[in-house]
């Protein structure tokens, strides 16, 4: 009923004017907020409409993330988020178990409370976006939901609001910028992170709690763009904030970040959170929260250890041409490796690029081997000697080739999988290319290794082919430069990079060297002693585990037997002690056989470590340490063998940039 229809007398007129003056002084709409608990009541989500959609989260009572904006910009000054009332909310539980036969745990915990939150936009063409939030034991994780509705039947994403702010100015370890993830994470303040927008931090930034860890990173990655993080940006005042926030990688075309079209839900952004580094090490919520494999019958997939080929080492005296980075493999060298292969039992060898010339060329034809490389003989050598081969590609050439003619005549040659280099992006057009190369790899039972790649996010189990990853700065760069593998970056690297997945880094350098004298030269060299090479086969996950030396340098050396028989993945892992950037002792088991490895930092350690994750009986305690001498000699390891049980402990001393590893077989029946 308007009220211009009446004419009000002044007493009607005075209460009128004090209701009207009652409902200016209120907020246009009470505020919402909803939250959920994780299933042991010890994290807790919430999500709230005050100005805006915003976030916090909390573990054992204390904040973890304050207040943090939520939201996404649409092309046409579209928003979602920036003004949004919640006007649904639905809980739900989940709790199942599914198998991982190609990780670090076979048996893997799917158990959570999920909020699902409708929302509007305030503006005067109303816009629907929906939140789907988890709470886990160790972590939250929250995505997206774009529904269908008219006036977005296609749209163009701009910008992602999501913010991770944190209390207070903590200590974090950021990974500095990379198109491919091959980068160090170095420790400093939230509030040193960078504002460069064109150079965010690569994912995940961990960040030192008072009273525990976060890790952020993101999971099921699908037709969508890449997440980094830079500097949140000051308060009102100036001030600055200590937190992150999204930073999406823009199209290759240009057309902002992401192109979309009807129903659509962003990959999900995960906040892992443990009370201390070692649990950090198990916390598998990025593989857990990815979409399931879409392979039906993938019991062809089998994982396991090879050789990289001379490139590697920089020498192959049948090429003595070409040395350094540009060395290659001829057909001399490859039987050279696959026979070591077979020697130790290694299920596969890489043959990696030069195999093909000229590469990223118009002119390159993958189908035809360059005249040095025999690839038909080599498949049937390595056959002979029941090894598989894999393949380098230069991505490049594969786009123009075409994906399905040229890895359906790799599938012809008989080649296992293939190593597809140099994709050094992160846009939705990546991400969409990556899905198509797997899938077509999968028909033709190919197994996937992607280097110059971007940091996983729980792809391996979307698709169980996609074997390793790079990712990751890994021995590679001590051909390229002195100041990357550092013994403070390769202890830091369990706790950042590979809390993502598979990580290719390619350890087993024998030519070992202290920091001090270490060079970049050829044959190859590393940082650290023998033991700590041979512990980085375990610490660092790859369930396709490439050794990087070469024959030459691994014949009748100590500590090459560890190699044997080695697994690439496990049945359980147990982490007995950890502390980030200085030191990890970790314990992997595969069927019945454990596998015990220990790394550390600059500076020399001593560590008592129990053994009672071991069952009954007497075990055979099979070890390979550092000595007295490697402070200074670092190739000298020792290998001793001993008689334990799950009441013993190992003392392990550790030299400067050292380690240890060892196996410890089962008891025999009584």
């Amino acid at each position: 009923m308007s009220l211009h229809r009446f004419a009000p007398t002044a007493s009607r007129s005075l209460g009128a004017a004090l209701v009207l003056l009652a409902f200016a002084s209120l907020p246009l709409a009470q505020a919402r907020e909803e939250s959920i608990t994780s299933p042991d009541g010890r994290v807790s989500l919430s999500v709230n409409d005050s100005e805006g959609l915003h976030y916090r989260v909390a573990l054992d009572g204390k904040p973890v993330l304050v207040d943090s904006r939520l939201g996404l910009d649409l092309e046409g000054g579209v928003s979602l988020g920036r003004q949004a009332k919640i006007t649904e909310a639905k809980r739900g539980d989940h709790d199942s178990v599914w198998d991982n036969p190609l990780g670090q745990r076979r048996s893997t915990r799917d158990h959570y409370r999920e909020l699902s939150v409708s929302v509007q936009e305030n503006a005067d063409a109303p816009r629907r976006l929906n939140l789907i939030l988890r709470a886990y034991d160790n972590g939250v994780a929250l995505r997206y939901e774009i529904p269908e509705q008219p006036g977005l039947e296609t749209y163009v994403l701009t910008n992602e609001l999501t913010e991770f702010v944190f209390p207070s100015d903590l200590t974090c370890w950021a990974g500095d910028f990379s198109v491919c993830a091959e980068n160090q994470y170095p420790e400093k303040r939230l509030t040193q992170l960078s504002d460069n927008l064109a150079q965010p931090h690569v994912l995940p930034l961990l960040v030192k709690l008072p009273g525990g860890y976060a890790a952020i990173a993101e999971s099921d990655l699908l037709d969508w763009a890449g997440m980094f993080v830079s500097a949140v940006g000051p308060r009102a005042d100036g001030t600055p904030r200590p937190g992150a926030k999204a930073t999406l990688a823009p199209r290759k075309d240009g057309r902002g970040l992401v192109l979309g079209h009807n129903r659509r839900v962003s990959p999900w952004r995960v906040i892992m959170l443990t009370r201390n580094a070692a649990d950090l090490l198990t916390n598998g919520l990025v593989a857990t929260l990815a979409t399931p494999s879409r392979i039906a019958d993938p019991s062809w997939i089998k994982p396991g250890v090879t050789a990289w080929d001379s490139w590697w080492t920089g020498l192959n005296p049948s090429q003595p041409g070409f040395t350094g980075l540009q060395s290659r493999g001829d057909t001399r060298s490859h039987k050279e490796y696959i026979d070591f292969a077979a020697e130790l039992g290694f299920p596969y060898q890489l043959i990696d690029w030069y195999w093909y010339e000229p590469m990223d060329n118009p002119k390159a034809d993958l189908t035809k081997p360059a005249a040095h490389v025999d690839i038909p003989g080599l498949v049937a050598y390595a056959h002979d000697r029941g090894v598989r081969l894999v393949l380098w590609i230069d991505s490049r050439d594969l786009a123009r080739q075409g994906i399905e003619k040229v890895l359906a005549q790799v599938a012809r040659w008989g080649f296992a999988g293939v190593k597809i280099d140099f994709m050094n992006n992160d846009s939705q057009e990546t991400v969409q290319w990556y899905e198509q190369v797997l899938a077509i790899a999968a028909e033709k039972r190919l197994l996937v290794d992607f280097h110059g790649a971007y940091k996983p996010t729980g792809l391996a189990r979307t698709w169980p082919n996609f074997i390793t990853q790079e990712g990751v700065l890994g021995n590679e760069y001590n051909k390229i430069r002195s100041d990357a593998c550092t013994t403070l970056h390769t202890i830091t690297l369990p706790f950042t990079r590979g809390l993502l997945g598979p990580m290719d880094f390619t350890p087993g350098g024998f030519l070992n060297r202290t920091a001090a004298d270490f060079k970049v030269t050829q044959p190859a060299q590393v940082v650290g002693t023998r033991a700590r090479q041979l512990a980085e086969t375990v610490v660092y996950f790859s369930p396709m585990l490439c050794l990087c030396d070469s024959p030459a340098n691994y014949r009748g050396q100590p500590g090459v037997e560890f190699f044997r028989g080695l697994p690439t993945v496990w049945d359980d892992t147990v982490v007995l002690s950890a502390e980030v950037a200085q030191h990890v002792v970790i314990a992997r088991r595969s069927g019945s056989r454990w596998y015990l490895a220990a790394m550390n930092g600059d500076a020399p350690l001593k560590l008592r470590v129990p053994l009672k994750f071991l069952g009954d009986g007497r075990w055979t305690l099979r070890a390979f340490s550092d000595t007295a001498e490697s402070a200074t000699r670092p190739e000298a390891i020792a290998e001793t063998t001993s008689s334990v049980d799950a009441t013993s402990f190992v003392d392990i001393a550790l030299s400067p940039a050292g380690g240890y590893a060892a196996t410890l077989s089962a008891p025999a029946a009584n």
